[in-house]
């Protein structure tokens, strides 16, 4: 008996019909006229732009209780199911994993790794959406997302406001707020270039100090392409609003409070440590270095010089010094018992509040055993004691009511 070889024509006839069928579908996926992305489209902006005007009927709604509060100022994470449903009540798990509030506007995540999707992205700029941006994979475990300008925030912090070029500031759970300040392994570096008699030299500078399971303090700037300092001073722990006697507490950062002055250097450092601590937090902190100052002074120093041409040198103009002179009809300067945080606009350079006068800020620089101390202090004047003056003082004059300071944020890198 002939065995049977090759391929029968009815086989042959249905392979021929299903490459045929195969190749239509690729190339209708691949059309714009794609009737099943069209579906998709349609959905998407359907139900995106259903989400955006119940955001703002919460708005309306919100303004009307007697002005509850101010609901354009809202932010909410993405991924955080719950804190949208509150002012999009119909929103879906899915939508509020890319989808986010900020300054109550509602954005759609950019994610610009593998869960990028370009028709998205577009789909919801057609409708009004702004893009942000979702934190690269490997940032993910620390970083929640990226403004539209590429500043990482933090988990368990929120956007408040500025951009990068003016400052973007963040706030925690509690209402501490930071800035960030963009720098580069370029620009994250001492500056020996500000006047001698500010006695910065590389002769008489030394490594900071780091917190603990700080190596490196550029580690974050390397990755992430800038840093988080204080917004404000250091001021005073929760409960105990203008006594500063609480030397175990945590210090906080926030506008109005008593700006915590007092504590000796080892007591300050600490501290600053503790505010931000454990394996579960995205990040560490510490006290503000003497590299982070000089980055700082280096980056608010455009800003600065539409004020004076040498503010960094001469910072009568925008900071809180005894010398004072009325600009715009406002008096420069402020002379209390107690000093406060935020207390004048006209002390605030990128969103910064009182780095120049109000206290001397302790930096954990140590040159030759003694504190290294910087930004020059209310009862001076700011052209002797300027944002970029620096002078080493020793621990147990750290204890002086002069002496405040101020908190950097590490965001962990592995």
């Amino acid at each position: 008996m002939k065995s049977k070889k090759g391929i029968s024509l009815i086989v042959l006839i249905i392979t021929i019909i299903v490459v045929i069928i195969l190749a239509a579908i690729i190339i209708i996926s691949m059309s714009k006229n794609n009737p099943i992305e069209k579906a998709r489209e349609a959905k998407f902006k359907s139900e995106v732009a259903q989400f955006k005007e119940e955001l703002l009927m919460t708005h309306a709604n919100n303004l009307a209780d007697n002005n509850k509060y101010k609901s354009e100022k809202v932010n909410v994470d993405a991924g955080n199911y719950s804190g949208m449903k509150e002012y999009i009540p119909d929103i879906t798990e899915e939508y509020a994993n890319i989808l986010y509030i900020k300054n109550g506007e509602l954005m759609y995540v950019n994610a610009g790794n593998d869960d990028y999707d370009e028709n998205e992205s577009n789909w919801a700029d057609e409708i009004g959406i702004k893009t942000g941006g979702k934190a690269p994979s490997e940032w993910s475990k620390y970083i929640t997302y990226l403004t539209e300008d590429g500043v990482p925030i933090p988990k368990g912090f929120s956007y408040v406001t500025g951009t990068k070029e003016t400052g973007t500031v963040i706030k925690d759970s509690s209402n501490n707020e930071f800035v960030w300040v963009p720098a580069s392994s370029s620009t994250y570096k001492k500056d020996f270039s500000f006047p001698s008699n500010y006695s910065a030299s590389s002769s008489n500078t030394s490594d900071d100090t780091l917190p603990t399971g700080i190596t490196d303090e550029s580690a974050d700037v390397l990755k992430y392409g800038g840093f988080y300092i204080g917004r404000y001073e250091a001021t005073t722990p929760d409960g105990t609003e203008a006594t500063k006697t609480d030397e175990n507490g945590l210090p906080t950062c926030q506008k109005g409070k008593v700006v915590w002055d007092g504590l000796e250097y080892s007591k300050a450092k600490e501290r600053a440590e503790k505010m931000y601590t454990g394996s579960n937090s995205p990040i560490q902190s510490g006290l503000l270095t003497g590299t982070a100052w000089d980055t700082t002074c280096k980056w608010i120093e455009d800003y600065v010089e539409t004020i004076d041409n040498s503010s960094l040198t001469k910072s009568n103009f925008y900071g809180n010094y005894s010398y004072y002179f009325e600009r715009d009809g406002r008096k420069m300067a402020y002379i209390g018992e107690e000093r406060v945080s935020g207390y004048s606009e006209s002390w605030k350079t990128k969103n910064i509040y009182d780095l120049a006068g109000n206290y001397f800020e302790k930096t954990s620089e140590i040159s030759s055993s003694n504190c290294i101390v910087r930004g020059g202090v209310f009862n001076e004047d700011g052209n002797s004691l300027p944002v970029s003056y620096r002078i080493s003082d020793s621990a147990n004059n750290m204890k002086l009511y002069l002496y405040g300071f101020r908190v950097r944020l590490y965001i962990k890198t592995n």
